[in-house]
């Protein structure tokens, strides 16, 4: 069986018609790569041959048949690099997998004027090649497409490099996830974030408790977009099912990314709590739970009690199974007001049969209670930086560090581990400067955090020792969904500062040039123009929505 892959979108990005040959010299290339992120280690040949990419690249049955074969065919199916398995050409590539020395994301790539080789330390070190390679697509000096001959040794900074998505705001559809999924692998990102609960919307299909979704996911309105003080009148609703989940969870498997999902709590729960308010502060006076229609911090919190623990643990064990490669689950405890605990006869028992000093305490008590039954599902909670301040954290734990860099020092010296992502620089949502006049490009609020804003920050604290940021995890940009309605907004604040983040990410610190990379984006464009991406121009407009 021969299978075969189109070369007319990756000329497309080039503004090139095909050409009859490959796997033979090109002339000579002048034009530099423009690879996003930017390998460790880059050494190419200006003015030389480089390997002609002008028709499908050939892999023989021989290598289709052995696993470098078949992971090399599934990595290049989620490209647009044309290429054709199982035919008689010879082949033009020499694939290593589990290389020596290389870690399970590294990889090597050469290419010379007739052979292209890589060496990976796992399928997604082939697969961050394979990437690579896609991006190395320039014109030689007959204008005709071609890859320079160069020599690549790369490995990423950071284990994770991750993006969010918040759905319980405002919901993409499965396959509009799926398309950022694409537009991440091609990045080299591998981790998405789900934000799926909060307390405008329940986004998560639970068998075991058919409320959350019948009644926690539809609000009765929404602010209006440009007017936030001002509702809508418009119900707003909707969820992923759980076949939903699983098919983006195995899409994003595919390309190397893991994704993890995110229950928030205590706080955050007001969809949770209007679906059963059993597992709310009861007793409190003017007790009325209802799905948020506002945005902001919201009062409502699941009550301190064996019977709320039991219920978010019957939640969790249907979350763990949805996500079965993840081994985090993030809880969120983020901006969790202690008034209703303050209120609250039974929590106040709570307080003070556990021998705790405050609600703060108490608020460790509650994520204790629940790191300890996610720890029994062999899982790790992710919580926000607020978990860190009320102390009593299991060493397992990772806090993800939004609110400042400064946040980030106490958790590492405390022995956890830390994500970075700052709202300083990784908050995606926030203005970018110049933006147009219109109600649906309202944004939270009215910086100028552009993509150099973004790319000017080394992630990495100062004042740390190597073995503390040894324990860095990574970094994201978070994409909070208040002022997000739809796909087009979300490219136009995404892009191209996810690019940047990508680059904080995976190239070594002493690499990064604000100045190359800003030459590098630029050549970015043709290939988000031909994925039609609604990304922001250099002059604030958006790319489609004109």
């Amino acid at each position: 069986m021969t299978i075969r892959h189109s070369l007319l979108p990756v000329l497309a990005c080039l503004g090139l018609a095909p050409a009859p040959s490959s796997g033979a010299p090109s002339a000579p290339v002048m034009e530099d790569p423009a690879i996003v992120p930017l390998p460790a280690k880059l050494e190419w040949r200006k003015r030389e041959e480089g390997f002609a990419f002008t028709s499908p690249l050939p892999i023989s049955a021989a290598l289709a048949g052995t696993p470098e074969g078949q992971a090399l065919i599934r990595s290049l199916q989620k490209t647009d690099i044309p290429f054709e398995a199982g035919g008689s050409a010879a082949d033009v590539f020499d694939v290593s997998l589990s290389a020596p020395g290389l870690r399970e994301e590294g990889y090597t790539l050469e290419i010379t004027p007739n052979r292209i080789r890589i060496a990976a330390g796992g399928e997604a070190g082939l697969f961050h090649a394979v990437q690579t390679l896609a991006q190395s697509v320039v014109k030689d000096s007959q204008g005709r497409p071609a890859l320079p001959a160069m020599t690549i040794e790369d490995a990423p900074r950071f284990e994770w490099r991750g993006l969010m998505i918040d759905s319980g705001r405002y919901m993409l559809k499965p396959n509009e996830i799926k398309r950022i999924i694409d537009l991440m692998a091609h990045y080299k990102f591998n981790r998405l974030h789900w934000h799926l609960t909060e307390d405008q919307g329940w986004r998560i299909e639970i068998k075991k408790y058919p409320k959350l979704t019948e009644v926690g996911s539809v609000r009765a309105e929404s602010p209006v977009m440009g007017d936030r003080r001002r509702g809508d009148g418009t119900p707003y609703g909707g969820f992923y099912t759980q076949d939903e989940i699983r098919d983006v969870v195995a899409y994003a498997r595919a390309r190397y990314i893991l994704v993890v999902p995110e229950v928030e709590m205590p706080g955050h729960s007001s969809a949770a709590i209007a679906a059963y308010p059993e597992f709310g502060n009861a007793d409190i006076p003017d007790y009325n739970p209802r799905v948020a229609t506002t945005w902001g911090v919201k009062s409502y919190l699941y009550a301190p009690t064996e019977k709320a623990f039991n219920f978010l643990d019957d939640v969790l064990a249907e979350v763990c199974a949805l996500f079965p490669d993840s081994p985090y689950i993030h809880i969120g405890g983020d901006e969790a007001p202690k008034k209703q605990w303050k209120q609250s006869a039974m929590a106040q028992n709570v307080i003070k049969e556990q021998g705790l000093k405050d609600e703060d305490e108490l608020q460790s008590y509650f994520i204790r209670q629940m790191e300890k039954r996610l720890k029994a599902r062999g899982r790790r909670i992710i919580g926000w930086d607020e978990l860190q301040l009320q102390g009593g954290l299991d060493p397992s734990a990772v806090i993800m560090v939004w609110r400042s860099p400064e946040f980030a020092k106490p958790v590492l010296e405390n022995g956890n581990s830390i994500i970075l992502a700052p709202t300083e620089y990784c908050y995606l949502d926030y203005n970018q400067g110049d933006s147009p006049a219109r109600p649906l490009y309202d944004n939270i609020n009215d910086g100028r955090r552009d993509w150099r804003h973004v790319y000017s920050r080394n992630p990495v604290p100062a004042g740390i020792t190597p073995e503390q940021e040894s324990r860095i995890l990574g970094m994201q940009g978070n994409v909070w969904a208040e002022y997000i309605p739809n796909l087009l907004k979300w490219e136009y604040l995404a892009f191209p500062r996810a690019l940047a983040v990508a680059e904080m990410a995976w190239t070594p610190q002493e690499r990064r040039s604000e100045e190359d990379f800003a030459r590098r984006l630029q050549r970015q464009e043709d290939y988000l123009d031909n994925k039609k991406v609604n990304f922001r121009r250099a002059d604030g407009t958006p790319h489609i929505d004109r």
